[in-house]
């Protein structure tokens, strides 16, 4: 079903999901972080070479990184799930400790800038 404060007036809704529809999701976890130090530019390499681990976590649908154009140190990491149960399961896993494997040595957070926050996902 369309987002009603996102449909164009006069545009077709859609009420049924196509058969071939992606999996519908329901849960977005958003993981910030900030560098501290003259890894960033690391970090975001390790990113877009990361081994995709994530990517057949039962309940996974995709994932985003996302970095503010004002503040290129700081990161977030957003995941969309189909259900709470199944993000907690892969974050809990060792798959999940080993997705952690291409962090750039010697990186260093900002302490207190790191969080994840857990969403409902109300429409896209």
């Amino acid at each position: 079903m369309n987002c009603p404060f996102h449909t164009a007036p006069g545009a077709a809704t859609v009420t049924d999901a196509p058969a071939t529809a992606p999996p519908q999701t329901h849960f977005v976890a958003l993981s910030k972080f900030v560098v501290a130090n003259d890894k960033t530019a690391e970090v975001k390499a390790a990113f877009r070479a990361r081994p995709h681990l994530v990517d057949d976590a039962a309940g996974f649908v995709r994932m985003e990184v996302l970095s503010p154009l004002d503040r290129p140190e700081e990161l977030w990491l957003v995941t969309f799930w189909t259900d709470a149960a199944s993000y907690r399961a892969w974050h809990h896993s060792h798959l999940y400790r080993d997705s952690h494997r291409g962090i750039p040595a010697g990186l260093k957070l900002v302490p207190g800038e790191t969080k994840i926050r857990e969403f409902e996902h109300v429409c896209s």
